[in-house]
């Protein structure tokens, strides 16, 4: 997931260059250290990836694109991208955004820990390469209460520490595709070979394949509504379209030679082995082992960082969701520092419990971010459906400078039609584990409601909405209890 760190600045006067630095920072997280191993993993060939990028290039750009108008149009609303679903189909659906969002923040921070440390291990074999040993489970809830500790005495990200994060981000990442062709490393006979995974007794289907891309490829771009945030910084406005279609083809032309080129060095069933970061050992075959320690140290860094902007996040999103009316009160109170107390206890207490299953389960970092990016695929969908409402019904565009009309319905169409695509090609089994956690929110929700002395469900699809959350739900805990399902 994309950091989507709380940029600080003194001057707010940053320019076409600045802009996009910025957000490139903001989407540029773990996942990317992880591709070389996740697309092998879930049997995707070579051919398959370029069609996934491709698929999540022009929905990712659309998506952009969405937040970026909708910024323009509805100005009022503030309340991060779960507001657009609310504005749009009423406040149970709102709640449901909102909710989703909230628990892919926390799961994301249990994902990154995760990744965190297992690059540690690297370097402290006690630790163990997969992230969910005791001691890396001891190790990473200390790290995660003591950021906890750390926001609540109101300490924030500063824009010296985001530079830091992302030099360390981008160093690792430019030598390792440089360093690739410049040793020989690339072999066109390895990428070549099987091109389009149809060769073999094993071999999965082509739209199959292409479907296992989705979740991977929306992680590592998870977060790409952060770079509006980076408008409130601009000198021009004109400059904030310009860096974030600029910052946007930037990361996914890098996230595509990561990938691509990972598979023209390894064997997918030697990159499918490898333990994460799997970048580091990639790097390790091309150059040496000093190549593998230059990337755990990348990651050392950037996760170190990053995982108290996702914890500041994590506790505003459903803090400003409390504040909004979205969540009940609760999650509204803060402490005599400003710090949002009750919505970040919570969260770490739950990012604590999931840290805990992690060693019974076994569970490896892309189930984690599997996880967190499913919770993403409503707050996405809906922001697009509303887009898509407002460029038929014209509304607000006479405050849209330099608007093509024609553009905009283009861009709301591929929205809604990616938004789509993910529900579609996430597998059942995490359908069912977002009801899973989407169902208790509905307490949440009514209690909000009552506070509020308000009707509960108002609108005519609440309530189907609600049935069909509950008791998907309630399935799949009963297949999880029955051992059908192993979420983590």
């Amino acid at each position: 997931m994309g950091e989507n760190e709380k940029i600080t600045t003194e001057s707010g006067d940053l320019g076409f260059w600045g802009l996009t630095a910025v957000a490139v920072g903001m989407t540029v997280a773990s996942g990317v250290f992880s591709l070389p191993r996740d697309f092998p993993e879930v049997g995707a060939s070579q051919g398959a990836v370029i069609i996934g990028w491709i698929i999540c290039g022009l929905g990712m750009f659309g998506l952009m694109r969405t937040f970026f108008g909708l910024s323009y149009v509805k100005p009022e609303l503030k309340g991060g991208i779960y507001s657009f679903a609310r504005a749009g189909f009423g406040d149970w659906v709102g709640f449901l955004s909102a909710w989703g969002y909230w628990v892919c923040c926390w799961v994301c921070l249990v994902a990154f820990s995760n990744l965190l440390f297992a690059a540690t291990g690297y370097f402290l074999p006690f630790l163990g390469t997969g992230g969910n040993s005791i001691p890396a489970i001891i190790c990473a809830s200390v790290f995660l209460w003591v950021l906890c500790a750390l926001v609540l005495k109101g300490v924030d990200t500063a824009a010296f520490v985001n530079v830091v994060i992302t030099i360390a981000k981008m160093v690792p990442l430019f030598m390792f595709i440089l360093l690739a062709f410049l040793m020989g490393k690339f072999n066109p006979d390895i990428f070549f070979d099987n091109f389009w995974g149809s060769e073999g007794a094993d071999a999965i289907p082509l739209l199959a394949q292409v479907s296992g891309t989705a979740m991977i490829t929306l992680w590592v771009f998870s977060g790409i509504e952060g770079a509006v945030v980076v408008s409130q910084r601009a000198k021009r406005m004109p400059d904030v379209a310009k860096a974030s279609a600029t910052s946007f083809f930037f990361v996914l032309v890098l996230y595509m030679f990561i990938s691509l080129v990972s598979m023209g060095i390894m064997p997918p069933e030697e990159l499918a082995a490898l333990d994460n970061p799997s970048l580091a050992y990639v790097m390790g075959e091309v150059v040496g082992p000093w190549g593998a320690m230059l990337i755990n140290l990348g990651v050392i860094v950037s996760l170190a960082g990053g995982l108290l902007s996702v914890v500041i996040i994590t506790a505003e999103v459903a803090n400003s969701a409390a504040k909004n009316g979205s969540f009940c009160e609760f999650f509204a109170k803060e402490n005599k520092n400003g710090s949002p107390v009750n919505s970040l206890v919570l969260s770490i207490g739950l990012a604590q419990v999931l840290l805990i299953t992690t060693y019974f389960g076994e569970t490896t970092f892309q189930a984690l971010y599997w996880l967190s990016a499913s919770m993403l695929m409503l707050p996405y969908l809906f922001s697009a459906l509303f887009y898509a409402k407002v460029v038929k019904a014209k509304e607000g565009f006479d405050l849209y400078p330099g608007c093509k009309y024609g553009f905009e319905v283009f861009v709301a169409v591929i929205a809604v039609a990616y938004g789509a695509w993910l529900v579609f090609a996430v597998s059942m089994e995490y359908l069912l584990y977002s009801c899973m956690f989407y169902a208790p929110g509905a307490l949440v929700y009514m209690k909000g409601k009552k506070e509020k002395g308000e009707k509960l469900f108002p609108e005519m699809h609440d309530k189907p909405l609600l049935a069909v959350v509950v008791v998907a739900g309630v399935i799949a805990i009963v297949l999880i209890a029955a051992g059908v399902l192993q979420p983590l």
